[in-house]
């Protein structure tokens, strides 16, 4: 027994010894085999050329005695002698109107307005003019206003407003004829992705856009934005909503001012925050997640089939809705991803698909809405683009909205089939701020122009322009006001496109900048994409780069070609727009982060050269400047990722050092800018991404910091994980 137990001693080293060298040599292969993997997919960077010269709209002097006015009339006659506007205004006017006036004139022309003496003032009614129309006669012995309706005469004044702020109190002769060609002339305001305006703030918003014209205003909910009465223990410890008695107030104030406030809230899809909590996670659809994109985990879409979704849904309109006195409500049901996917799955085939399903909860929704509330119900059009063979059966009185934020986007061929079938449409083109910083200029224009181009060909209701805030709302408030000038310019009158003085109009009646340089720098600042490698859909590539920090290129671009992959289910048109917008992709240039950061420093220098007559004239500057510390992060954090492999120990910490300082004065900076317009909540929400960049950079130095073995060693794990992952993510 003795010689026994050192022989089996020794064999069981042996079997160990076999089997720890086949798994080392297993070990080994699958690594050698990754590292292959990962050389066979790295493409090396493409070298950017240098950029010197830069191609910026210039300053246009302006003539002496020109004039320029928001929207641009239709008819305009210009006549000879001036008249000298007197501090006080005697005016001749209806009673049922004198309080309409007087307010415009206080708050467009600065001037007070009395019944007493010889009217410098007469205002009368005209029949005979289109809907909110005006004539406006400026004689050398006073003003003459005719009016359709009271907004006629709201705009009279505005335009009367714009006229006397172009002189030196005194008003040109002339007589402007005028009326809007889309009757709803709309801004959508996202509240939700973070960024919830302060009251001060939202007066400011509905100021600029009764300036411009608009008429209707939405603020879209979705989560906890809204102070839910009957659900006050989701929010109230960590959110900061806009509460009913304040829509009641600003619906008010907007009112005043010809702009209807229309309530609005999701009710199907983006459904995330009610779901995440326990109170309401048995509602999803996918309880146990849903990988949208297949790689992203994802439950924002309330389960159908049971009765408690649509509980839910009666609540939150009976919370909301009874403070809103406007005829509409926006209900969205737009992007529910999981429907059909989970629970429903089963249902979805008996039922014909998942358009079925969609189509069965919204007509017990617009019953709840029309019969309940005494509303008419707004709903996104993308589900009835997915499935048009719903069209046909979706409810007379429901107002489908055409939404798409490319210039290609196909609202022609979608707002034909949706009046085709009898249904009134509304185009949502979008101002192509969010996720860029400064926008997309040529991209907004486009879109917009393509927009209303469908509304006006197919007798739409009008335009509601959008302006999202995903991805932290990072955008600053004056980025959107040119693509919001543009929009109010062309739905008012799209034949003054040809001709619009964007620039100067921008300069004169929006920022007001005596120097001039306030309209052509800020829709140059949206035009920084020219330096990337290709033309992003719905962002811009510098943006992009905060969503993945500093990942490595060979898992980035897995991600990159699944995104591609499966991209056109998520776009509700046509083949032949989809390849044009997947050959985007198929050949990129240089990523040209050098000539990014040049050009918006320029245009950042030139901002703080303005001269706005505004009150928040520094604010504006320095959130100019801080939106372009944004641009120069993401630029050199993606610089940095491409060419990671290719630079020096030297070289790479010379940029993370760059990008670490950079990163918190972006954050110190947002931090500060966002509480001057906007309440706390959301706030922590809004900075984590760029926090998350900031522990990315960290981590990044600590790994340069080690001697060369430990760094080595470390470079291999990382390609090793990036092949594998590039790998499953491929599956």
């Amino acid at each position: 027994m003795s010689e026994t137990r050192p022989v089996t001693t020794s064999r069981f080293r042996k079997l160990f010894t076999r089997i720890f060298l086949a798994l080392l040599f297993v070990t080994a292969s699958l690594i050698a085999s990754l590292l292959v993997v990962y050389e066979l997919r790295y493409t090396p960077p493409l070298a950017a050329p240098a950029v010197t010269e830069f191609s910026f709209s210039e300053p246009v002097p302006r003539p002496a005695g020109d004039l320029l006015l928001l929207p641009v009339p239709k008819e305009i006659n210009r006549g000879s002698g001036t008249f000298t506007m007197p501090q006080a205004l005697r005016v001749d006017a209806s009673a049922d109107i004198l309080p309409l006036l007087t307010d415009a004139l206080r708050r467009q022309v600065n001037r007070t307005a009395d019944e007493s003496g010889g009217a410098t003032l007469r205002a009368r009614s005209d029949n005979s003019l289109p809907p909110e129309g005006f004539r406006l006669r400026i004689r050398t012995n006073g003003i003459e206003i005719e009016y359709a309706d009271p907004a006629g005469l709201f705009y009279s004044v505005s335009a009367l407003g714009q006229i006397y702020r172009q002189g030196d109190g005194t008003l040109p002769v002339l007589e402007i004829t005028d009326w809007p060609d889309l009757p709803l002339r709309g801004v959508m305001l996202d509240i939700s992705r973070d960024k919830i305006p302060t009251m001060d703030t939202l007066h400011e918003i509905v100021d600029l856009l009764a300036l411009m014209r608009y008429n209707h205003i939405q603020l879209y909910v979705e989560g906890f934005s809204f102070a839910y009465p009957s659900f006050r223990e989701l929010w109230e410890e960590t959110e900061t909503p806009v509460t009913g008695e304040e829509m009641q107030q600003l619906e008010a104030y907007a009112a005043a001012q010809m702009i209807e406030l229309v309530p609005n809230q999701n009710l199907l899809g983006h459904m995330n925050s009610w779901l995440a909590a326990e109170r309401f996670e048995h509602l999803a659809e996918c309880p146990d997640g849903f990988l949208f994109l297949g790689l992203i985990e994802y439950n924002s879409t309330l389960d159908v089939s049971n009765p408690e979704s649509f509980e839910l849904v009666k609540q939150m309109n009976d919370d909301m809705l009874p403070w809103f006195s406007s005829r509409y409500f926006n209900a969205n049901l737009d992007e529910p991803f999981e429907l059909g996917q989970c629970n429903t799955r089963e249902l979805a085939a008996e039922r014909g698909g998942a358009g079925y399903l969609y189509l069965d909860f919204l007509k017990e929704l617009n019953t709840n809405v029309n019969e309940e509330h005494g509303r008419r119900m707004m709903i996104w059009g993308d589900i009835a683009a997915k499935y048009p063979q719903i069209i046909p059966e979706i409810p007379e009185n429901v107002i489908l909205i055409e939404w798409g934020y490319e210039s290609i986007h196909p609202f022609d061929e979608h707002v034909a089939r949706i009046r085709d079938a009898g249904l009134d449409a509304i185009v949502a083109p979008g101002t192509s701020s969010w996720t860029t910083f400064t926008g997309r200029t040529e991209n907004m224009m486009g879109n917009i122009e393509s927009a209303v181009d469908a509304a006006m060909k197919h007798g739409a209701l009008g335009m509601l322009l959008t302006d999202w805030g995903d991805l932290g709302h990072w955008q600053y408030w004056p980025v959107s006001w040119a693509p919001l000038t543009y929009g109010a310019a062309i739905s008012w009158n799209a034949g003054s496109r040809d001709h619009l003085r964007l620039e100067e109009i921008l300069n004169e009646i929006v920022f007001r900048d005596l120097a001039g340089i306030m309209g052509p720098s800020m829709l140059d600042l949206g035009r920084y994409n020219q330096f990337e490698e290709f033309a992003m859909v719905n962002m811009t590539t510098t943006m992009q780069t905060y969503l993945f920090g500093l990942m490595d290129p060979v898992m980035l671009s897995a991600i990159q070609n699944r995104f591609l992959s499966e991209f056109p289910d998520l776009l509700q048109v046509g083949d032949e727009l989809i390849e044009e917008i997947l050959s985007r992709f198929e050949n990129p240039g240089p990523y040209q982060h050098q000539a990014i950061i040049d050009y918006t420093s320029r245009l950042a220098e030139r901002v703080s050269e303005s001269s706005m007559d505004l009150d928040d004239r520094g604010l504006i500057i320095e959130e100019v400047a801080n939106a372009v510390r944004m641009i120069h992060l993401g630029a050199l954090t993606r610089h940095y990722v491409q060419w990671m492999r290719e630079y020096s120990r030297d070289e790479k910490m010379e940029l993370l050092l760059q990008m670490r300082e950079l990163s918190e004065m972006v954050m110190e900076e947002h931090e500060r800018l966002w509480l001057s317009r906007n309440r706390e909540g959301g706030l922590d929400r809004s900075l984590s991404e760029f926090k998350s960049l900031q522990s990315a950079i960290d981590d990044e130095i600590r790994h340069q910091q080690r001697g060369p073995v430990l760094r080595s060693m470390g470079n291999v794990i990382r390609r090793v994980i990036a092949a594998a992952a590039a790998l499953y993510i491929d599956r």
